[in-house]
């Protein structure tokens, strides 16, 4: 998401339909309890960069 000029990945919710119900207020951060899950999580945070970026509202 674009937060005021900063690109950073966070949590997205999404309704059935596709569009976004809401968002956490903080990006997150890849994480795992082995090396192997850490891994895995990178290489989502990796596929959501090809994803559209979302402007970041405060609601």
């Amino acid at each position: 998401m674009n937060r005021s000029g900063e690109l950073a990945i966070y949590e997205v919710y999404y309704r059935d339909d596709g569009t976004v119900q809401g968002y956490s207020a903080d990006p997150t951060f890849p994480g795992g309890d082995t090396i192997g899950a850490l891994r895995e999580n990178c290489h989502q945070y990796l596929a959501s960069l090809e994803k559209p970026v979302l402007e970041y509202q405060d609601s």
